[in-house]
């Protein structure tokens, strides 16, 4: 499926490239971070509609996909240090890693900040990811869109600080720097935070609802797109609402003042310590947050509740939460997906409900990558 995958963006690539355009980003083609830099954004857009649709094809389908800023757009951006370098792997070569000067994909604070730290990086012992020894794993670097502030996060193998020349180059110029400590086998850019030399966490504001985002806790990649999605959400909540992977709390809190109640349901702890953190934040009094299975819990809670909502991981969801959602599930259903292949195959399998409409929005421009929104009701 993935090797059909690739090749049908390869060809809708060569169809849309048309003249081609300049990209931005002096490691395109080297880095595989972006596919579409040489195709105009405009392109970009007709060309993830196109294929949208194909996977759609039965269900529904979209008229356009809600355009994103092409370049600057990046919340957060993960830069691996390994073999000499700091950066992104190379296209298709998960052993290599390029050497990553600028990236156009980022906030402009964020990139700067980024410059900065390259050399004082290079100067640090990084880690080998395939002999599994070293220190300096990864940087993280976050900034919120609406507020300006800056995080950076530095995940190293030993639970010791030896950065001292890096956090200096960091520390003037952000709101918020970290070490997390991971020594796992397993390739991620998460960590338990053991030290925090400025902060710990940053704020992102959605209109009048302020969030606050530590270093592990999810928040969409692109804050612009995810406000639009946030909005048609809230417009489209009644009664008593339900928020699956709930996560930092972001949607239940931002579509509370249309419901009678919410409730946020969401298995990583730190998560829902954040997002009762960000619902005292904000004075709402109508959301609660529980730390549980979403299909455990949605089992014994199921009469409760008039509007679900969810955004699973790329993966989807639960082969049994999905029949229980069909069997059981309430009056409306609301869907956020980033994998158009998996929401469709489950947009399937939801036989007892309608689709009322679709939405697609380019969340991560330059990439193959888009979010569909839909409303579903019971039949």
């Amino acid at each position: 499926m993935k090797k059909k995958k690739r090749l049908e963006f390869q060809r809708l690539i060569e169809e849309y490239r048309g003249e081609g355009t300049l990209p931005e980003c002096p490691h395109f083609g080297e880095c595989g971070g972006c596919l579409f830099q040489d195709v105009p954004y405009e392109n970009q857009l007709l060309l993830k509609r196109e294929y949208c649709n194909g996977i759609l094809a039965g269900l529904g389908g979209v008229d356009r996909i809600v355009a994103s800023e092409p370049y600057r757009y990046r919340n957060r951006m993960d830069m691996v240090t390994a073999f000499g370098r700091v950066g992104l792997r190379r296209a298709g070569r998960y052993r290599d890693v390029v050497d990553v000067t600028t990236c156009p994909l980022m906030q402009a604070r964020s990139d700067e900040l980024f410059k900065a730290l390259r050399g004082p990086v290079l100067e640090t012992e990084g880690y080998d990811y395939l002999a599994h020894r070293g220190y300096l794993r990864y940087i993280v670097l976050r900034q919120a869109m609406f507020t300006g502030q800056l995080m950076v996060s530095f995940v190293v193998a030993a639970r010791e600080n030896r950065l001292e020349g890096v956090v200096d180059a960091a520390a003037g110029g952000v709101d918020s720097v970290s070490l997390l400590f991971n020594d796992g086998l397993a390739d991620t850019s998460f960590g338990e935070p053991f030290a925090t030399i400025k902060e710990g966490w940053i704020e992102e504001r959605f209109e009048s609802i302020r969030f606050r985002i530590t270093p592990n806790s999810f928040f969409q990649s692109n804050s612009a797109v995810a406000l639009a999605m946030y909005r048609r959400i809230r417009d489209s909540v009644e009664g008593r609402v339900l928020d699956l992977y709930s996560g930092v709390g972001s949607i239940s809190l931002f579509v509370a003042e249309r419901a009678l109640r919410v409730t946020g349901v969401e298995m990583v702890r730190e998560a829902v310590e954040c997002a009762l953190a960000n619902r005292d934040l904000n004075g709402i009094a109508n959301a609660e947050f529980i730390c549980a299975d979403a299909r455990a819990y949605l089992r014994e809670r199921q009469d409760d509740f008039d509007t679900v909502i969810f955004d699973p991981p790329r993966s989807g969801m639960h082969p049994k939460m999905l029949r229980y959602l069909n069997d059981s599930g309430p009056r409306a259903m609301i869907y956020m997906s980033c994998n158009p292949s998996a929401f469709a195959a489950e947009l399937r399998s939801l036989d007892r409900y309608s689709l009322q409409w679709i939405e697609a929005y380019d969340m991560f421009p330059q990439t193959p990558h888009l979010e569909t929104l839909a409303l579903l009701m019971r039949r």
